[in-house]
Protein backbone atom coordinates (compact mmCIF):
# COMPACT_ATOMS: atom_id res chain seq x y z
CA UNK A 1 0.00 0.00 0.00
CA UNK A 2 1.29 3.45 -0.91
CA UNK A 3 1.53 6.02 1.87
CA UNK A 4 1.94 9.69 0.96
CA UNK A 5 3.49 11.88 3.66
CA UNK A 6 2.85 15.55 3.01
CA UNK A 7 4.89 18.61 3.89
CA UNK A 8 3.20 21.07 6.25
CA UNK A 9 0.78 23.42 4.60
CA UNK A 10 -0.33 21.11 1.79
CA UNK A 11 -4.00 21.92 1.23
CA UNK A 12 -6.69 19.26 1.72
CA UNK A 13 -7.66 19.48 -1.95
CA UNK A 14 -4.12 18.81 -3.13
CA UNK A 15 -3.73 15.97 -0.63
CA UNK A 16 -6.83 14.35 -2.09
CA UNK A 17 -5.27 14.41 -5.57
CA UNK A 18 -2.20 12.55 -4.32
CA UNK A 19 -4.37 10.09 -2.40
CA UNK A 20 -6.48 9.34 -5.47
CA UNK A 21 -3.32 8.68 -7.47
CA UNK A 22 -2.03 6.33 -4.75
CA UNK A 23 -5.33 4.47 -4.71
CA UNK A 24 -5.23 4.13 -8.51
CA UNK A 25 -1.75 2.64 -8.47
CA UNK A 26 -2.58 0.37 -5.54
CA UNK A 27 -5.42 -0.98 -7.68
CA UNK A 28 -2.98 -1.78 -10.49
CA UNK A 29 0.15 -2.96 -8.66
CA UNK A 30 1.01 -4.85 -5.50
CA UNK A 31 3.00 -2.20 -3.64
CA UNK A 32 3.25 -3.90 -0.24
CA UNK A 33 6.31 -5.83 0.94
CA UNK A 34 7.80 -7.52 3.99
CA UNK A 35 8.77 -5.05 6.75
CA UNK A 36 12.05 -3.25 6.14
CA UNK A 37 13.75 -0.47 8.07
CA UNK A 38 14.54 2.68 6.10
CA UNK A 39 16.03 5.77 7.76
CA UNK A 40 14.87 4.55 11.18
CA UNK A 41 11.30 3.79 10.03
CA UNK A 42 9.78 0.37 9.47
CA UNK A 43 8.00 0.31 6.12
CA UNK A 44 5.63 -2.30 4.71
CA UNK A 45 4.61 -0.37 1.60
CA UNK A 46 5.96 2.42 -0.58
CA UNK A 47 6.37 5.71 1.33
CA UNK A 48 6.35 8.90 -0.74
CA UNK A 49 7.41 12.22 0.77
CA UNK A 50 5.39 14.85 -1.09
CA UNK A 51 5.85 18.61 -1.09
CA UNK A 52 4.48 21.55 -3.09
CA UNK A 53 6.65 24.56 -2.34
CA UNK A 54 8.08 27.63 -4.12
CA UNK A 55 11.08 26.70 -6.29
CA UNK A 56 11.75 29.06 -9.20
CA UNK A 57 8.41 30.46 -10.32
CA UNK A 58 6.17 29.72 -13.32
CA UNK A 59 7.57 27.86 -16.35
CA UNK A 60 10.78 26.91 -14.54
CA UNK A 61 11.66 23.59 -12.95
CA UNK A 62 8.51 21.62 -12.20
CA UNK A 63 10.30 19.67 -9.48
CA UNK A 64 11.65 16.18 -8.95
CA UNK A 65 10.05 12.77 -8.58
CA UNK A 66 11.40 9.27 -8.33
CA UNK A 67 12.45 6.47 -6.00
CA UNK A 68 15.10 7.23 -3.38
CA UNK A 69 15.42 3.81 -1.68
CA UNK A 70 15.18 0.34 -3.22
CA UNK A 71 14.52 -3.09 -1.74
CA UNK A 72 17.59 -5.37 -1.59
CA UNK A 73 17.25 -8.16 -4.14
CA UNK A 74 14.29 -7.02 -6.24
CA UNK A 75 15.45 -3.38 -6.25
CA UNK A 76 11.84 -2.22 -6.34
CA UNK A 77 11.13 1.11 -4.61
CA UNK A 78 10.37 1.26 -0.91
CA UNK A 79 10.62 5.05 -0.56
CA UNK A 80 10.52 8.02 -2.91
CA UNK A 81 9.88 11.73 -3.30
CA UNK A 82 7.51 13.99 -5.23
CA UNK A 83 8.45 17.66 -4.94
CA UNK A 84 6.85 20.35 -7.12
CA UNK A 85 6.94 24.09 -7.63
CA UNK A 86 3.80 25.73 -6.25
CA UNK A 87 3.62 28.20 -9.14
CA UNK A 88 3.64 25.46 -11.76
CA UNK A 89 1.13 23.34 -9.84
CA UNK A 90 -1.24 26.32 -9.68
CA UNK A 91 -0.99 26.56 -13.49
CA UNK A 92 -1.65 22.83 -13.91
CA UNK A 93 -4.67 23.10 -11.63
CA UNK A 94 -6.02 25.96 -13.74
CA UNK A 95 -5.47 23.91 -16.92
CA UNK A 96 -7.17 20.85 -15.44
CA UNK A 97 -4.12 18.59 -15.78
CA UNK A 98 -2.90 18.46 -12.17
CA UNK A 99 -4.43 15.04 -11.42
CA UNK A 100 -2.88 13.42 -14.48
CA UNK A 101 0.54 14.93 -13.71
CA UNK A 102 0.46 13.51 -10.18
CA UNK A 103 -0.68 10.10 -11.43
CA UNK A 104 2.06 10.22 -14.09
CA UNK A 105 4.85 11.30 -11.74
CA UNK A 106 3.85 8.72 -9.13
CA UNK A 107 4.50 6.10 -11.82
CA UNK A 108 8.10 7.31 -11.94
CA UNK A 109 8.40 6.91 -8.17
CA UNK A 110 7.21 3.32 -8.67
CA UNK A 111 10.02 2.80 -11.19
CA UNK A 112 8.48 3.55 -14.59
CA UNK A 113 11.33 4.95 -16.66
CA UNK A 114 13.47 5.60 -13.60
CA UNK A 115 14.57 1.97 -13.15
CA UNK A 116 14.57 0.75 -16.76
CA UNK A 117 18.26 1.31 -17.44
CA UNK A 118 19.20 -0.03 -14.02
CA UNK A 119 17.41 -3.29 -14.81
CA UNK A 120 18.86 -3.55 -18.32
CA UNK A 121 15.52 -3.04 -20.05
CA UNK A 122 16.61 -0.51 -22.70
CA UNK A 123 18.25 -1.27 -26.01
CA UNK A 124 19.57 1.36 -28.41
CA UNK A 125 20.18 3.91 -25.67
CA UNK A 126 21.45 7.20 -27.10
CA UNK A 127 20.21 6.41 -30.61
CA UNK A 128 17.17 7.81 -32.40
CA UNK A 129 15.30 4.55 -31.78
CA UNK A 130 15.67 3.41 -28.17
CA UNK A 131 13.38 0.56 -27.11
CA UNK A 132 12.01 -0.98 -23.91
CA UNK A 133 12.74 -4.72 -24.04
CA UNK A 134 10.56 -6.09 -21.24
CA UNK A 135 8.87 -9.22 -22.69
CA UNK A 136 5.45 -8.61 -21.13
CA UNK A 137 5.23 -5.03 -22.39
CA UNK A 138 6.54 -6.19 -25.76
CA UNK A 139 3.67 -8.70 -25.96
CA UNK A 140 1.16 -5.93 -25.24
CA UNK A 141 2.76 -3.70 -27.87
CA UNK A 142 2.56 -6.52 -30.40
CA UNK A 143 -1.14 -6.87 -29.59
CA UNK A 144 -1.58 -3.18 -30.41
CA UNK A 145 0.41 -3.31 -33.65
CA UNK A 146 0.70 -6.92 -34.88
CA UNK A 147 3.80 -6.58 -37.04
CA UNK A 148 5.92 -9.07 -35.14
CA UNK A 149 7.33 -9.04 -31.63
CA UNK A 150 9.24 -5.77 -31.43
CA UNK A 151 10.51 -4.02 -28.30
CA UNK A 152 8.47 -0.96 -27.33
CA UNK A 153 9.53 2.45 -28.74
CA UNK A 154 10.46 4.88 -25.97
CA UNK A 155 11.09 8.62 -25.93
CA UNK A 156 13.98 9.66 -28.16
CA UNK A 157 13.70 13.41 -27.49
CA UNK A 158 13.46 15.69 -24.49
CA UNK A 159 15.67 16.32 -21.50
CA UNK A 160 17.10 13.88 -18.99
CA UNK A 161 13.75 13.65 -17.19
CA UNK A 162 11.94 12.66 -20.38
CA UNK A 163 14.19 10.90 -22.90
CA UNK A 164 14.29 7.10 -22.50
CA UNK A 165 11.96 7.30 -19.51
CA UNK A 166 8.57 7.39 -21.29
CA UNK A 167 6.71 5.86 -24.20
CA UNK A 168 7.31 7.63 -27.50
CA UNK A 169 4.61 10.25 -27.96
CA UNK A 170 4.54 10.18 -31.78
CA UNK A 171 3.40 6.55 -31.53
CA UNK A 172 1.39 6.39 -28.31
CA UNK A 173 -0.25 9.82 -28.37
CA UNK A 174 -2.28 10.57 -25.27
CA UNK A 175 -1.30 7.48 -23.26
CA UNK A 176 -0.69 8.58 -19.67
CA UNK A 177 3.00 7.68 -19.63
CA UNK A 178 4.35 9.47 -22.68
CA UNK A 179 6.56 12.44 -21.79
CA UNK A 180 3.99 15.04 -22.84
CA UNK A 181 0.52 16.06 -21.67
CA UNK A 182 -1.31 15.23 -24.89
CA UNK A 183 -5.01 14.90 -25.50
CA UNK A 184 -7.69 14.88 -22.81
CA UNK A 185 -8.36 11.28 -21.70
CA UNK A 186 -4.75 10.13 -21.02
CA UNK A 187 -5.53 6.44 -20.48
CA UNK A 188 -3.33 4.02 -18.54
CA UNK A 189 -2.91 1.17 -21.02
CA UNK A 190 -2.23 -2.54 -20.57
CA UNK A 191 1.16 -1.78 -22.13
CA UNK A 192 2.07 0.45 -19.19
CA UNK A 193 0.74 -1.99 -16.61
CA UNK A 194 2.69 -4.84 -18.22
CA UNK A 195 5.89 -2.77 -18.06
CA UNK A 196 5.59 -2.80 -14.27
CA UNK A 197 5.36 -6.59 -14.37
CA UNK A 198 8.63 -6.52 -16.33
CA UNK A 199 10.14 -4.57 -13.42
CA UNK A 200 9.05 -7.31 -11.02
CA UNK A 201 5.68 -6.17 -9.67
CA UNK A 202 2.56 -8.28 -9.40
CA UNK A 203 0.04 -6.46 -11.59
CA UNK A 204 -3.62 -6.55 -12.55
CA UNK A 205 -3.90 -6.03 -16.31
CA UNK A 206 -7.68 -5.87 -16.04
CA UNK A 207 -7.30 -2.62 -14.10
CA UNK A 208 -5.90 -0.87 -17.19
CA UNK A 209 -7.97 1.62 -19.18
CA UNK A 210 -9.26 0.94 -22.66
CA UNK A 211 -6.65 2.06 -25.20
CA UNK A 212 -5.89 1.85 -28.92
CA UNK A 213 -2.94 3.23 -30.85
CA UNK A 214 -3.90 6.60 -32.36
CA UNK A 215 -3.99 7.18 -36.10
CA UNK A 216 -2.07 10.01 -37.77
CA UNK A 217 -5.31 12.01 -37.78
CA UNK A 218 -5.80 11.33 -34.08
CA UNK A 219 -2.26 12.53 -33.35
CA UNK A 220 -2.85 15.73 -35.33
CA UNK A 221 -6.07 16.42 -33.43
CA UNK A 222 -4.13 15.98 -30.19
CA UNK A 223 -1.62 18.57 -31.40
CA UNK A 224 1.14 15.99 -31.84
CA UNK A 225 2.73 16.92 -35.14
CA UNK A 226 6.45 16.84 -34.38
CA UNK A 227 8.91 14.95 -32.20
CA UNK A 228 10.28 17.89 -30.24
CA UNK A 229 7.89 20.10 -28.28
CA UNK A 230 7.98 22.26 -25.17
CA UNK A 231 6.56 20.35 -22.22
CA UNK A 232 6.31 20.70 -18.46
CA UNK A 233 7.16 17.06 -17.83
CA UNK A 234 10.62 17.58 -19.40
CA UNK A 235 11.50 19.78 -16.42
CA UNK A 236 11.35 17.11 -13.72
CA UNK A 237 14.61 15.80 -12.28
CA UNK A 238 15.07 12.28 -10.93
CA UNK A 239 16.87 11.37 -7.69
CA UNK A 240 19.54 8.66 -7.76
CA UNK A 241 18.15 5.81 -5.62
CA UNK A 242 20.16 3.68 -3.21
CA UNK A 243 19.58 0.07 -2.19
CA UNK A 244 18.63 -0.20 1.48
CA UNK A 245 21.61 -1.49 3.46
CA UNK A 246 24.17 -0.54 0.82
CA UNK A 247 26.44 2.50 0.80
Amino acid sequence: MITVRFSPGTSPGRREVFQRAAERWDGVLETGFSPIEVDGETLEGLLIDAAIEPIDGPEGTLGQAGPTHLMPGSELPVKGIMQFDDADIARLEAEGSFEDVILHEMAHVLGFGTLWARQGLIEGSGTMDPRFTGPLATAEYTALIPTGAEPVPIANTGGAGTREGHWRELIFGDELLTGFLSGQARPLSRLSVASFADLGYEVDLVAADSYELPSFQDLALMGITEAVRICALCKVSRPIPIVVGQR
